[in-house]
């Protein structure tokens, strides 16, 4: 949530033609939907393209594909359904409306981890309305979409679903913490498909 390209180290820059992509600047969107056009329009996405999204990002890349022709899509530690998140924050979720965002967000600036550094450069507004749009999201659905699943074992906020492509031995940013093992694991499928 509020992650930027800073979630996409070395070696992710190893992937022919990867690109990452930061949240476009917050316009009143209320939904994964309109998230999903706003990224689209601004970061040029295009029929054919491989997707690749982590958390709240892979949510809105099962979006995308419901308006663009995606070849693949990876999701590493996303879901592509709301019940897939945790039952813990979606019990807890409506107390995003009166939590404190904007504090735990400057405090998490002092910090020095790159993931509290990302947070607090979050904006707060953005932050609330995903957290409450993920909880009113009808999932990915039918697609033609081939997808890929990268998750980690311990996993807390969005818990390995039920059918895996890549179990790491990691929690919710293994984007970060297993990049290598994700790259490899994307290369390597990128390579069979064209193979065959």
């Amino acid at each position: 949530m509020g992650a930027d390209n800073r979630m996409y180290p070395v070696p992710w820059s190893s992937l022919p033609d990867f690109v990452p992509h930061n949240w476009v600047r917050y316009s009143g969107e209320t939904s994964l939907q309109e998230m999903a056009e706003s990224m689209c329009d601004s970061c040029l996405i295009k029929d054919g393209d491989n997707l690749i999204g982590s958390s709240l990002g892979g949510m809105v890349a099962c979006e995308i594909t419901k308006i663009r022709k995606i070849r693949r899509l990876y999701l590493i530690g996303s879901a592509a359904q709301k019940e897939e998140v945790s039952r813990l924050l979606t019990f807890l979720h409506p107390l995003v409306k009166v939590a404190p965002i904007e504090l735990v967000r400057l405090s998490a600036g002092k910090v020095p981890l790159e993931l509290a550094q990302m947070f607090a450069d979050a904006e707060s507004a953005f932050v609330r309305t995903m957290c409450a749009a993920i909880f009113k999201w009808d999932g990915l659905g039918r697609t033609t979409t081939q997808v890929l699943r990268l998750h980690g074992r311990h996993d807390m906020v969005i818990p390995p679903p039920k059918s895996v492509d890549l179990l790491v031995d990691g929690g919710h940013l293994i984007a970060m913490s297993h990049a290598r093992e994700c790259v490899q694991f994307i290369a390597t499928q990128e390579r069979m498909r064209v193979r065959s």
